[in-house]
């Protein structure tokens, strides 16, 4: 049976500490990694719009060119449309994540209920009452909501797995240290 090997608890440390600076910085400047977010997501559309395009031309059957070219071109309008006007852009992420929010609190609160036996079906419960009030919020102040709710979605996103690395990384160096004291004696 081959030994399971810990990552590093050094990396992990540096790397959650990098990503709960990240987090900070993103929570404290939301529109600017708002519009950040919305950049990548145009250059992949343009890239991929090109890709599109390219395989469309290698394409044998006039069936198979004429979809690759359509939506490459498709593909390719909608980044370059992304990246000419990015607070649209992220106006419209922002309406998608609302929506998704509160599709997903109806989900959780609906399925919280099939759980009612076990004894964390309200954490359930509470996490979609979170989850569409946070849908609900997102929507009431859409299309100003753009300029907070990405960069302040993905900047939490980046704390908590920050913390979740820092708090992996002590424990990594804790069970090393409970393991070498073990055997030292």
């Amino acid at each position: 049976m081959a030994a399971k090997v810990l990552p590093s608890a050094n990396c992990l440390l540096l790397m959650g500490i990098a990503l709960l600076a990240l987090g900070c910085i993103a929570i404290a400047s939301p529109a600017v990694v708002g519009a950040s977010v919305v950049i990548v997501i145009g250059v992949v559309l343009v890239v991929s719009g090109i890709a599109q395009l390219f395989h469309g031309i290698r394409e044998e059957s006039w069936s198979s060119k004429l979809l690759s070219l359509v939506l490459g071109a498709i593909t390719l309008l909608a980044g370059l449309t992304v990246l000419a006007h990015p607070l649209l852009g992220l106006s419209v992420l922002t309406l998608v994540l609302a929506v998704y929010f509160a599709v997903e609190g109806i989900w959780k609160i609906i399925a919280s209920f099939s759980f009612r036996p076990a004894s964390g079906w309200l954490a359930v419960l509470g996490s979609g009452v979170v989850t569409l009030l946070l849908g609900f919020l997102i929507w009431k102040q859409w299309p100003l909501s753009g300029l907070w709710a990405v960069g302040t979605l993905v900047g939490a996103d980046l704390v908590i797995t920050g913390l979740a690395f820092i708090l992996l990384a002590l424990t990594i160096r804790h069970v090393k240290k409970a393991v070498t004291e073990a055997l030292a004696s």
